[in-house]
């Protein structure tokens, strides 16, 4: 994908939500699939991904066991942002597809008995008619990553649109846009 590059330089300087337009109207019309999950990193991608197009596709990434406060947050998330095409990842997406990669999202969870559990959901058959992928499961720590906004993956274009994103950044947005936090995760306090 020799466009890459050029679709780094052009976005360089947009915000998050110029980016997500720019994919989504410009650049992927149709061809764009979200990956999320109920963190508030994925829930700020959403209500911009909202704004601009109902209709994209949603992939939820989650772990086996769905806790029903889980399960009740995502249907108010959907409801709240009016997102129209929500999707689990399909069965059996192991399988690379030719002249691709595998791609999958690495998922933590919490264990009913405490503790945390890593997992990896695979999106082989569930990305295979896009071209860009904006992937917001966010299961990694806040911090500064190294990694382009813009990766090659396969056959994709890989996008992450809160890279440099701070935990602050997360919740002032989340708290201007009255957006719920998960019931299960603790949100810290900041003085605005």
């Amino acid at each position: 994908m020799l466009r890459v590059e050029e679709l780094r330089k052009a976005t360089t300087d947009m915000t998050a939500p110029e980016l997500l337009r720019c994919l989504l109207v410009q650049e992927f019309p149709d061809g764009c699939a979200v990956t999320s999950a109920l963190r508030a990193r994925s829930v700020v991608v959403l209500h911009m991904i909202a704004e601009i197009d109902l209709a994209t596709p949603v992939i939820f990434c989650h772990a086996p066991y769905i806790f029903p406060e889980s399960v009740e947050y995502r249907a108010r998330i959907v409801r709240q942002l009016g997102l129209t095409d929500v999707r689990d990842p399909a069965q059996d997406e192991t399988e690379i597809l030719p002249q691709d990669q595998g791609h999958t999202e690495g998922i933590l969870s919490d264990a009913s008995g405490g503790g945390t559990i890593h997992s990896t959901v695979n999106l082989n058959k569930s990305l295979a008619g896009f071209n860009c992928w904006i992937s917001a499961a966010y299961h990694r720590p806040y911090g500064d990553d190294p990694t382009p906004r813009l990766i090659e993956e396969g056959r994709l274009l890989r996008v992450d649109p809160l890279m440099g994103w701070t935990q602050k950044d997360v919740h002032a947005y989340m708290a201007e846009r009255d957006l719920p936090h998960h019931p299960r995760i603790a949100v810290p306090t900041y003085h605005y």
